[in-house]
């Protein structure tokens, strides 16, 4: 017999239209857009990405996402109510775990069911992303006793004058100049449909003509959630060192 594969975001589209069929007297098909079972089936093998980021012109190392939990941002208008479905249409998602506010957006923490290694992490990232009431996905790193996220802004600082390479890098980047902070340093912001996260754009400015520094805004939390455990809510927008 021959063997069909079904690559996994087909699946999905499968999925999500068999999930919108009503039959008379039935009951509705819950929208589960992907489970842990699915994500273990594609993520594959190999080691799991190890992300670092660079300060003072020293790489420092962030080590693998964390898997519990990760941030994300919702399109404007949005009800809580509408929010907690959007994200508990998927199967890998516990629920919302409490927010934080960066200078230009308010993310929320979307806790993650048990189970998950980096990798499905990494690709429960991807399918939240492809949501078109999410606007920014991106994950959380251990720190000691805490937590490091990735905001959805940079810090960049650029050379005396070079104010216009900031603007055509970022606009190649997909990202926005939002507002100086001091001197030649600035806040830029990314969503989804930039090239990568804060983290990925920092690291895409290291070393280009006209930039002195760049890093993500770290968004700081002083404790690791677990199952069960109350929202945390003493969050903070920072830089890390």
């Amino acid at each position: 017999m021959r063997k069909i594969i079904i690559p996994f975001f087909t699946f999905l589209m499968v999925a999500l239209g068999l999930s919108s069929c009503r039959q008379d007297g039935a009951t509705p098909i819950q929208n589960v857009k992907a489970g842990p079972t699915l994500l273990r089936a594609h993520a594959g093998g190999g080691s799991c990405e190890n992300y670092t980021y660079f300060y003072d012109n020293e790489q420092k190392t962030l080590g693998n996402v964390f898997t519990k939990q990760v941030l994300v941002a919702f399109a404007s208008g949005l009800s809580a109510e509408q929010e907690a479905n959007i994200v508990q249409a998927f199967g890998f998602v516990k629920g919302k775990n409490g927010q934080v506010s960066s200078n230009s957006a308010l993310l929320h923490n979307i806790e993650l069911v048990d189970g998950l290694n980096c990798k499905q992490v990494e690709m429960a990232m991807k399918a939240l992303a492809d949501d078109p009431a999410i606007t920014y996905v991106a994950p959380y790193f251990m720190n000691g006793d805490g937590l490091l996220g990735i905001s959805n802004e940079a810090i960049v600082t650029v050379k005396e004058g070079q104010e216009d390479a900031l603007a055509a890098l970022t606009a190649d980047y997909k990202a926005e100049v939002l507002m100086p902070l001091s001197g030649q340093t600035y806040l830029v912001r990314v969503d989804k449909s930039s090239s990568g996260n804060a983290l990925d754009l920092a690291n895409f400015l290291k070393g280009k003509e006209g930039i002195s520094h760049a890093e993500p805004d770290f968004l700081v939390s002083l404790e690791v959630p677990e199952v069960g455990s109350a929202p945390d809510r003493r969050s903070r927008s920072g830089s890390f060192r």
